[in-house]
């Protein structure tokens, strides 16, 4: 019995060992890298809850070094504030190798490479510190993402111990890369951000220009929220701090977070303007509220409460893009036809932007859409909005057209007399404006009809109106085509006739005037019959403005009319 349970203690030791120990990850070359923790189970080592006091040493052969085990997949960051070790065995094939191991996030605070240790422990490289902590210069290769390169001399099997901060990141995924596939990855990654970028600098370049001409604050919304997309996704690429603010490490940690902040702000602000969400207030009051919230993120992360503000973020852009979709799907049903637009710009981001956050929370596993579906979604939105402004300048610019034939036809009722159809005193100003200061000797003409009160006395206003109205259809016959004739009211007539005009002309004018007027006007059978004395004003001689003219024509008009008061009286 005693040899039996001895054999059972010696059989479950070696199945534990075997179970225990760490199978190493054969290295093979494969274009998309190839996942540590997707390698054989167990190949990923870490320690749950290490100490942050904990080093190198005390991982390798302290007391930490036997508290090791297989990491989860993905590995996740439980503690924001606690580093996480994770240990690895590789297994280089025959011949040597040129291999890089790299982080899977941009988003980590502080990372250390350690190794790669040969079997007798001899280190092979010096460690690497990097991270968002530290300047840009300090990441090997100039690469946007942490790695390190493992140069492996011979076959064998090779330990590299890797130190994580998360910080904002939630996994700690570590892939392994042959150098040339690397990159060559490398080179296509940003052969697409370069596209995506460019298609955001121009979307932002001319949305800008356009909000200067327009001065339309939804253009200033969109440019907001172009500008901050452009820089949270290069942020989260990692151009931004290999390319802008890399030796500013302060800024680096909390870009991540502030940038998406200001991102979501400017969204939310535009999608307030473009859907006009005042006409319904339980849909604007929670728009505003979010835009508050990431107004209070934005400042969270500058004080560097980065966790909290990185979950404000995720809880908003979640719940805000809901709450746009159900925006434009209301406006829509109040007949905005422009909703339709902005929910396929909306649409666009949605599925990248809800698959980045079910990542994140680990709910999904879906490693393109951290590095490429927010950007590709983002410029999707971006192009969508900008086709749906233009649209907009569209409705604007018909909206300024309508506006503008509505003025003109308000002004030119304003300037004309509704009875006859002529130029009332306010055209007859206005015209004048442009005939007296071409300074050519203009005339003007300035008609009184004669008994023409009786008319109105003897058989009512409309027989009165039919006159007027047919005596200044006979007036614009009579006139020449650049000739002013208007109505000054009641009775009186004014004709402007721009200069030079001969005396002859203007006489013979007069005279056909008077033939024309005085004929009788037909109206319910009767026949009713006018006469009109006309005063003549010359400029300059009689005066250069309207008010003088007008003036010295009624005085030769009334000089008429007495001399004809005088002539009847003789007879």
């Amino acid at each position: 019995m005693k040899l039996l349970r001895a054999a059972l203690l010696l059989c479950f030791v070696l199945l534990w060992t075997l179970v225990s120990a760490a199978p190493a990850v054969p290295l093979a070359s494969l274009p998309q890298g190839q996942g540590v923790s997707l390698s054989e189970r167990g190949a990923l080592q870490w320690i749950p809850n290490a100490d942050e006091h904990l080093g190198l040493d005390d991982v390798r052969s302290g007391d930490a070094a036997g508290r090791f085990v297989p990491a989860p997949h993905p590995p996740r960051a439980q503690s924001t504030t606690h580093p996480h070790w994770f240990k690895i065995e590789l297994l280089q094939p025959p011949g040597p190798g040129d291999w890089v191991l790299a982080a899977h996030t941009t988003a980590l605070q502080d990372v250390r490479f350690y190794g790669p240790f040969d079997a007798q422990g001899r280190a092979l490289a010096p460690p690497v510190h990097t991270g968002l902590s530290q300047p840009f210069d300090t990441r090997p290769l100039g690469s946007e993402r942490y790695i390190m390169r493992l140069q492996l001399p011979e076959p064998g099997t090779y330990t590299v111990y890797v130190r994580l901060l998360g910080g904002t990141a939630s996994q700690m995924n570590l892939d392994v890369w042959e150098v040339t596939d690397y990159l060559q990855w490398r080179q296509h990654k940003r052969l697409f951000d370069g596209i995506c970028y460019g298609i955001l600098l121009a979307l932002l370049s001319y949305n800008l220009a356009l909000a200067s001409i327009f001065r339309d604050r939804t253009f200033l919304f969109y440019v907001g929220q172009c500008a901050f997309a452009l820089l949270s996704v290069a942020s989260f690429n990692g151009h931004a701090g290999h390319y802008l603010w890399g030796d500013w490490p302060w800024w680096q940690g909390r870009a991540n977070v502030v940038l998406p902040s200001l991102w979501m702000g400017f969204a939310l602000l535009f999608t307030r303007s473009f859907l006009d969400t005042r006409a319904r207030r339980w849909l604007d009051r929670p728009l505003l509220a979010a835009g508050a919230l990431m107004a209070l993120s934005a400042v969270m992360g500058l004080s560097g409460h980065l966790v909290l503000a990185q979950r404000l973020n995720e809880a908003v852009a979640f719940g805000g893009t809901l709450l746009a979709v159900v925006a434009g799907v209301v406006r829509l049903r109040d007949g905005m036809e422009a909703a339709r637009w902005y929910l396929a710009g909306q649409g666009m981001l949605f599925v990248s932007v809800v698959g980045l956050v079910l990542v994140n929370w680990k709910v999904i596993d879906v490693p393109f859409l951290p590095s490429n579906g927010l950007q590709a979604g983002v410029a999707a939105e971006m192009v969508v909005f900008a086709i749906a402004l233009s649209s907009r300048i569209s409705r604007m610019q018909a909206s300024q057209i309508a506006l503008r034939m509505e003025a003109a036809h308000l002004a030119e009722a304003a300037a004309t007399d509704p009875l006859t159809a002529l130029p009332n005193r306010a055209g007859l100003a206005q015209g004048a404006a442009h005939v007296l200061g071409a300074g050519e000797s203009p005339a003007l003409l300035l008609l009184d009809l004669d008994r023409f009160k009786p008319i109105n006395d003897q058989h009512g206003h409309d027989a009165g109106d039919a006159v007027l109205r047919t005596l200044a259809q006979r007036l614009r016959a009579q006139v020449r085509a650049g000739d002013l004739a208007a109505r000054l009211g009641g009775d009186e007539f004014v004709v402007l006739l721009p200069g030079p005009l001969p005396e002859e002309r203007l006489q013979a004018l007069v005279q056909d005037l008077e033939r024309a007027l005085q004929q009788p006007v037909a109206f319910q059978g009767l026949m009713l019959a006018v006469g009109v004395s006309i005063g003549v004003a010359r400029s300059p001689r009689d005066g250069t403005t309207l008010p003088e003219l007008i003036r010295h024509a009624d005085a030769a008009m009334y000089r008429v009319k007495q001399a004809r008061k005088a002539a009847s009286a003789a007879t």
